[in-house]
């Protein structure tokens, strides 16, 4: 489950944290613990996206950003698809389901975007700015830039833009799961010197029996996600969505709470070729070093 500690450790932003449920509702009850309930998460903006639901009439579906509310009967939604989400928040964010009757094994999968924000982000959000964030602002002409509506730039154009894929590759596996309670490995990949890795689908089968989990490893961040694969499927619309960068290596590993024998596991990962504007985004370029003004394009959203 994501929790305000996961979101913390996102170094690489703006990163999609991919997360799956899976459980059986109740009548006229929420599920509990809810889907994802975040609340501490400052300094960072979340956008939740990507809810694939099944289709359900004893199912509705509740979520809040913010001040905002959402309850909708999944009986009408895009069914075993991601549907059309963006649920942005910078202070709370919630999403479950409530029963109007009893579902076994209702499951949902989706994607969490996580990124501190710009100066361009503040304005937008009435953030207060800080004394040189504010310098930078009018440096730049910031302020006058969002309220044309050029800023901040939507997640998507910023990585079409800056992040240069000099390689994409689907790998898939079959792994025999033999014994219960223990780690298979599914693939470590390896990043390239001035390259990065990022993770952006993952694909499995589970028959429910068994509740196999698959874990990602990011560089150092040992069981940075974890979540069960029943709600995952190998056929459209059952694919996570993710994205998630490592400068170093990605370990993929499986686990399951029973001998699950052969299963399936197909997942996609870029090779970025780093730059300057990923550098400072990350921190791995100080203010000295960086080129003339990038330091402060990048805080102010610019690139």
């Amino acid at each position: 489950m994501l929790s305000d500690a996961i979101i913390k450790m996102v170094k690489f932003p703006p990163e999609l944290l991919p997360d799956a449920w899976y459980g059986t509702t109740a009548l006229n009850a929420e599920i509990a613990p809810p889907v994802l309930d975040v609340r501490r998460f400052s300094p960072f903006i979340l956008r939740l996206t990507n809810m694939q639901v099944p289709l359900n009439a004893l199912v509705n579906l509740r979520a809040r950003y913010d001040s905002l509310f959402i309850e909708q009967n999944a009986g009408m939604l895009l069914n075993a698809f991601p549907g059309a989400w963006d649920l942005p928040a910078k202070d709370q964010l919630y999403f479950n389901f409530v029963g109007l009757g009893v579902v076994a094994n209702y499951s949902t999968h989706y994607g969490l975007w996580v990124y501190p924000p710009t100066i361009a982000h503040k304005l937008l959000w009435g953030i207060a700015l800080n004394d040189k964030e504010k310098a930078i602002s009018e440096e730049l002409g910031v302020a006058a830039t969002v309220e044309k509506g050029l800023l901040p730039l939507p997640i998507s154009q910023l990585i079409e833009r800056e992040y240069p894929v000099v390689g994409e590759e689907t790998h898939t596996r079959n792994i025999a799961i033999a014994a219960a309670n223990t780690i298979y490995q599914v693939e470590v990949m390896y990043a390239k010197p001035g390259e990065m890795l990022v993770l952006t689908r993952i694909a499995s089968q589970d028959l429910g029996v068994n509740n196999i989990q698959l874990i990602i490893d990011r560089d150092n961040d040992a069981n940075y996600r974890q979540f069960p694969t029943l709600p995952l499927s190998l056929i459209p619309g059952g694919e996570l969505a993710c994205f998630i960068p490592a400068t170093t290596s990605i370990r993929l590993t499986t686990t399951a709470a029973g001998i699950a024998g052969a299963t399936p596991f197909r997942y996609t990962f870029q090779r970025i070729k780093l730059n300057n504007i990923l550098r400072v985004r990350f921190g791995l370029m100080s203010e000295a070093e960086a080129p003339a003004d990038l330091y402060k394009k990048v805080a102010a959203g610019i690139v």
